[in-house]
């Protein structure tokens, strides 16, 4: 377990964390193994924790790997804090208690009293209610031990009704995470709400929510944050995306207001253009993407760390070529494809696996579009074969249905075949079948590439009612959302696809009618 960390850890590290780890491991003396083990992950773009083994106990025979791997971890950590202190204002603060613990103990009271006062500023600067509680209550045990030195009964009791108010919003607080955490469980365990019955097993915290907004207390910005972190998520997740957007844009609005709110990095922040981003996919808004992704691309700081810096160029990368597509330029999606990074797909560890997995299908989805298939089966493999992808997700039932048509174009019929009875016994106990994938099926099965104008025209009048059904269902729109399915049913039919700008408002009208019931 120490090995597989320590691996992750160092692949987390920037170029100027490691360099700076390399000056503090100067003061040490003596043997330097977990230097040896260091390197030796370093160097490597992917080592397994059995490669790491091999090449480590030709250097030292004798030293367990897992003591060098626990040292190393542990001078890992100490190494970051110590950097992350003259960054990070939790760190500093927290650092500075103990500063202030340390100076009362070495019966310098007066020193950290001094030094409490400045911590207690910079804690209701930041909005950091732990925090600025645990000052209010070492201030208050300050004054009782030395007999409230210049404080009269007033004073005292304005500092007591502080920490108590801090009680209160820390309550508060703690009653929106409560509510946010309930719904990212939920929807980790049952994946998104595509469909009614789904949508009202979520209403119950909606209600909760609500109440807590509702409720006569002082709205911190924190608060105000996870409210809008809820609405938007909640609103995402049920296919509300005209909401979402309402919300997101709030939520960027707060964020561009209140730098106080960036972490290091601000991954709160990311989250909140990424929603944004998404919303406007949905809403086929394509024209209006190129601006977040700009602010986004502003988050690429150097001294943020380097995983954080991959999931942002991640992101980057997912939207451009979201974009591309949506305005149709899909030569220029290959040539962008061409000319990236390629380690951004070797690091895989780095990122999330939901957004490594929605970028190897916006890969595979502009190969399928330009009609290289292999190359596109290559991307959406990594997926449906070699990636660890929950079957709750989205982007890996998506993927497994643009699978099935990648195999159909190609005239693959054997894996075809063996495809579709496969995806059907995956997702045969999720509850809910969507029309898309339906009618997906059927257009297969009809064959439309092999039958007579008339017969098709025939189909087509039967199935083309469903097809509208499907283009206004805002659960549907939740696998429409990364590929046109519907379109790709409407062209086997001989019937063109909608243009993006006539598709864009259709979408708009469909959710303008759901928001007004």
């Amino acid at each position: 377990m120490s090995q597989a960390a320590v691996i992750r850890l160092v692949k987390s590290l920037s170029k100027s964390e490691k360099r700076r780890f390399k000056l503090y491991t100067r003061k040490h003396e003596g043997e330097k193994e977990y230097l040896t083990l260091f390197d030796l992950i370093d160097q490597h773009d992917m080592i397994t924790t059995e490669m790491l083994q091999e090449q480590f106990s030709r250097f030292h025979t004798r030293v367990s790997i897992d003591n060098a791997a626990r040292y190393l971890l542990k001078l890992l950590t100490d190494c970051l804090i110590q950097s992350r202190t003259g960054e990070d204002d939790l760190f500093q603060l927290l650092h500075g208690i103990m500063r202030v613990h340390i100076l009362k103990e070495r019966n310098l009271p007066e020193e950290g009293y001094k030094e409490l006062k400045k911590l207690k500023q910079t804690a209701a600067r930041t909005q950091e209610q732990f925090i600025e509680y645990l000052l209010c209550r070492d201030e208050l045990n300050y004054l009782t031990e030395f007999n409230f030195p210049g404080v009269n009964e007033n004073k005292l009791v304005e500092l007591q009704m502080k920490a108590r108010n801090t009680i209160k919003d820390i309550r508060n607080t703690h009653e929106h995470y409560s509510l946010y955490e309930l719904l990212r469980y939920r929807l980790l365990h049952t994946g998104k709400a595509i469909s009614e019955a789904e949508k009202k097993h979520l209403n119950d915290l909606l209600l909760s929510e609500m109440s807590i907004v509702n409720a006569k207390t002082k709205n911190s910005l924190e608060s105000r944050k996870l409210h809008l972190l809820f609405q938007s998520s909640f609103f995402t997740n049920i296919g509300d995306y005209t909401s979402a957007l309402k919300t997101f844009y709030q939520l960027n609005g707060l964020f561009e207001k209140n730098r106080v709110l960036w972490h290091h990095p601000p991954l709160d922040y990311h989250s909140a253009l990424d929603g944004i981003l998404d919303s406007l996919r949905t809403t086929g808004r394509y024209e209006e993407m190129s601006f977040y992704v700009q602010k986004l691309e502003l988050l690429e700081d150097k001294s943020y760390p380097e995983y954080f810096l991959f999931m942002v160029r991640k992101t980057v990368m997912i939207y451009q070529l979201v974009w591309l597509m949506g305005t149709d330029q899909i030569n220029a999606a290959t040539a962008y494809i061409e000319q990236c990074d390629i380690s951004l797909l070797k690091a895989y560890g780095q990122v999330d696996e939901e957004r490594q997995c929605e970028l190897f299908f916006c890969f595979g989805l502009v190969y399928f579009k330009g009609g290289h298939f292999k190359k596109a089966q290559k991307y959406i493999n990594e997926i449906v074969l070699i990636g660890k992808a929950s079957y709750q997700s989205v982007i890996y039932r998506v993927s497994r249905l643009l699978s099935i048509l990648i195999h159909y174009e190609a005239s693959n019929f054997d894996y075809l075949d063996y495809e579709i009875r496969s995806f059907k016994r995956a997702f045969q106990y999720s509850g809910v079948k969507l029309k898309v994938e339906n009618m997906i099926f059927k257009t297969i099965k009809a064959s439309p590439d092999l039958n007579s104008p008339q017969k098709n025209q025939l189909l087509w009048e039967k199935i083309s009612p469903v097809l509208q059904a499907i283009e206004k269902d805002k659960f549907e729109m939740q696998l429409q959302k990364y590929f046109d399915f519907s379109g790709w049913i409407k062209g086997k039919f001989g019937h063109q696809p909608e243009t993006r700008l006539k598709k864009k408002r259709v979408h708009l009208t469909a959710l303008r009618e759901e928001g007004s019931k």
